[in-house]
């Protein structure tokens, strides 16, 4: 990790975000792609989409803020709403002191197995991020994603 990665992560572990939306999956997707592209410039973020059937989960990483490519770890996720509190409690319990991606990353890795892919380009958009994921639920009928901002 370079210094200003680490600086960056440092900073980042005071300004985790989350940001939720429910609906129709073309409204979700339109809060979805709203959202300020400098969320997807950070290092690690995540998105975790609810359908009527389904729910998948995202974690998008880059190793260091500079590189212009990255990778997408996913897997099923059947309880995202416990989930997401599971990650609050580990950011909450971090206080600030570790990169909060790191600390998320290890806690998913315990119970989950992740299917990592091999390093691509990184998003550069909300939309070039979120679009694709959301593609796979324009057929129901509500939706609830989650974006969870982490380093």
């Amino acid at each position: 990790m370079t210094e200003a990665t680490a600086q960056a992560c440092k900073a980042a572990a005071w300004d985790c975000q989350s940001h939720q939306f429910m609906g129709s999956p073309e409204t979700v997707l339109t809060n979805l792609v709203a959202l300020p592209d400098e969320l997807v410039g950070r290092r690690v973020y995540m998105l975790m989409i609810q359908g009527e059937g389904r729910s998948e989960a995202r974690v998008f990483e880059r190793f260091n803020l500079e590189d212009t490519e990255g990778t997408v770890a996913t897997w099923p996720e059947t309880d995202v709403p416990g989930l997401v509190t599971q990650i609050t409690e580990v950011l909450v319990a971090n206080r600030g002191v570790h990169c909060p991606g790191e600390q998320v990353k290890a806690t998913l890795e315990t119970e989950r197995e992740l299917h990592v892919s091999a390093p691509g380009p990184a998003p550069r958009t909300a939309a070039d991020a979120f679009g694709p994921l959301m593609d796979g639920f324009r057929d129901d009928k509500f939706v609830r994603a989650t974006v969870l901002v982490l380093c």
